[in-house]
């Protein structure tokens, strides 16, 4: 309330003071206090103040403005005090999330913990961040969580406390978002597709799952491992984590048994993994064991390759003429050709209980397919030229620096002995028989399938959908900086892959099925990270979203008009995260 010049007639005369008003809490009454007193009106008269109370108001007023530039000061919004702006696009993910309806089961998972946080909000909001604006834990809290809408207060040690909790036990939330998915799509287990993939750590010894092994970024720093299933549809269907250490070969077995059981999947499941995979006991669990299919990748270079079918690979006459695949302007794709025969496997078997090893052997009638695209033999023969010309230089070097030639070592040849098998100085060379063949091979590809009945072409389609494993891990690798890894504990540590593999999975399921892949995840990302607003304090937001090309794609499939609007208020902005819909049963 402002100042006022107050004038009480007392025995000597008027006496002028300057109060202000102000409302007493306790009393709940407006009263006054005295500010400064001035003194009688007769003792205030002199030649520089003949008028007193005149002089005395005018000095008030001033003292009142000067109490308004210094409130206005105080009250104007501060850049440091509070977060104006806020992400909104994550309304699309918060939709989701309600849709599929796990709070209820998260939540009595939680229950015996007794947290004093809820647990769901937790696992929501650190999705929300890790597609928004993906960081380390600590930074998450301070920098992403208070600048999210209707976003709620959650402490760093909470979210260690949280990530430790839903890590122990990240399996049962897969199984718990895949029950609610079910609810309305229907999952389709005719093929399932499986790759491996590994992320290092910033540490330089190994600890628990941490350990040294053949890492994808050819790295030297502890790695752990992780396998990632996708049903036919290619949305995710299960992750496992595992040492770093430990082969990869394996888990294709474990993971597709382990969701055999947890899903009650009964009938054939065809197995489609890349060469990595290919390996006899894979096989022999494939078709022998579980009564399911495979379709694998083998290598044209590689040594379980017998001479007969690398003459098969090339031959075209007869039975092996190659059906050519065009395009509209009649450019070719690719060519196939197959053959179906008896092969012969095996491997060894280590008994758990005694140690005593054994060979398993067995036949198996398999199709073989053959594919060539002279777009990829142009690519390959170029590199393979590339890497032949690296190795070239370093044939004058005494001693061949491995790390330095990279794939380029498999061009080099060492020669020890001479013509007549005498040990001479290590000689490197060329092996132009090794460059020779790499470029004839250059363009084909071996697909080996148990399902005999399945078209050439099908074969081939079902093979290249793997591209979407590989689009998943760089997604989750590059997008949502899923590396490198700060965590210490593994349950904190398989927590942070859980949030990684969850947000993956939400983005897929709206890709793939409620948008039925009119807008890919790329896009979704960008449009999340994009669509932010600035409250300006009187109910309304302004919309500061610049991608205009990505906000006009989620407009035309979700049907928000307002999407791009400049102002939109409080009621709007609430509407988009209550009452979007995006599955459609």
């Amino acid at each position: 309330m402002p100042y006022f010049l107050r004038q009480d007639k007392k025995k000597k005369g008027i006496y002028l003071q300057m109060y202000d008003s102000f409302w007493d809490k306790e009393r709940k009454e407006s009263r006054t206090k005295s500010v400064e007193a001035f003194g009688y009106v007769q003792d205030l008269v002199s030649e520089e103040v003949p008028d007193p109370v005149a002089y005395y108001k005018e000095y008030v007023k001033r003292k009142n403005e000067e109490r308004s530039k210094a409130l206005a000061g105080e009250n104007r919004p501060r850049a440091f005090s509070s977060t104006s702006e806020s992400y909104a696009g994550h309304f699309l993910v918060h939709s989701l999330l309600s849709e599929l309806d796990v709070r209820e089961t998260i939540d009595i998972l939680a229950s015996r913990m007794r947290f004093q946080f809820s647990v769901y909000d937790m696992i929501a909001q650190l999705i929300y961040a890790r597609i928004l604006c993906p960081c380390s834990k600590s930074r998450t809290v301070s920098h992403v969580f208070p600048y999210l809408y209707a976003g709620v207060p959650i402490s760093e040690d909470q979210v260690y406390d949280g990530c430790a909790f839903i890590g122990g036990s990240y399996k049962k939330y897969i199984e718990l978002f895949n029950h609610c998915y079910e609810q309305h799509y229907k999952r389709d287990f005719s093929n399932v597709f499986f790759d491996c993939t590994n992320y290092y750590f910033e540490i330089d010894l190994p600890d628990g799952d941490r350990q040294k092994g053949p890492s994808k970024e050819n790295r030297n720093a502890p790695i752990i491992g992780q396998a990632l299933l996708l049903d036919a549809d290619l949305v995710p269907v299960a992750m496992q984590m595992y040492p770093g250490n430990e082969s990869e070969k394996p888990y294709i077995r474990r993971i597709i048994e382990d969701m055999k059981r947890r899903y009650k999947v009964s009938g054939k499941t065809v197995r489609v993994a890349d060469k990595g995979l290919n390996c006899a006991r894979n096989i022999y669990a494939a078709v022998k064991e579980a009564d399911d299919g495979y379709i694998f990748s083998k290598s044209v270079h590689g040594k379980n390759l017998s001479e007969k079918e690398k003459k098969w690979l090339l031959l075209e006459n007869g039975a092996n003429v190659f059906t050519d695949y065009t395009d509209k302007d009649g450019h070719i794709l690719f060519r196939l050709k197959s053959c179906v025969d008896t092969f012969d496997y095996h491997f060894k078997e280590t008994d758990p209980e005694t140690g005593h090893e054994t060979t398993v052997f067995f036949s198996v009638k398999e199709k073989r397919i053959v594919s060539y695209n002279p777009d990829l033999a142009k690519k390959q023969r170029a590199e393979i030229r590339r890497m032949a010309d690296k190795a070239a230089k370093y044939t004058t070097y005494k001693k061949i620096a491995k790390d330095e030639l990279g794939d380029s070592a498999k061009y080099v040849r060492i020669i020890s002995r001479d013509e007549n098998g005498k040990k001479i100085k290590p000689v490197a060379e060329i092996n132009r028989d090794k460059i020779e063949e790499y470029m004839k091979y250059a363009g084909y590809n071996l697909l080996v399938t148990s399902e005999l009945d399945m078209d050439p072409l099908q074969v081939h389609s079902a093979y290249h959908n793997l591209w979407r494993i590989e689009e998943s891990f760089r997604i989750t690798k590059s997008y949502l900086d899923a590396r490198p890894v700060y965590a210490q504990k593994k349950e904190t540590i398989y927590g942070h892959f859980l949030i990684c593999y969850l947000s993956l999975f939400l983005l897929r399921v709206m890709e793939i099925k409620c948008f039925h892949n009119q807008v890919n995840s790329y896009d979704l990302i960008n449009f999340m990270r994009d669509f932010r607003v600035v409250n300006r304090g009187d109910g309304t937001y302004i919309n500061i979203s610049r991608d205009q090309a990505v906000n006009e794609k989620l407009k035309a499939v979700t049907g928000l008009a307002n999407l791009d609007a400049l102002y939109l208020t409080k009621a709007e902005i609430d509407n988009l995260f209550e009452n979007c819909m995006l599955i459609n049963d």
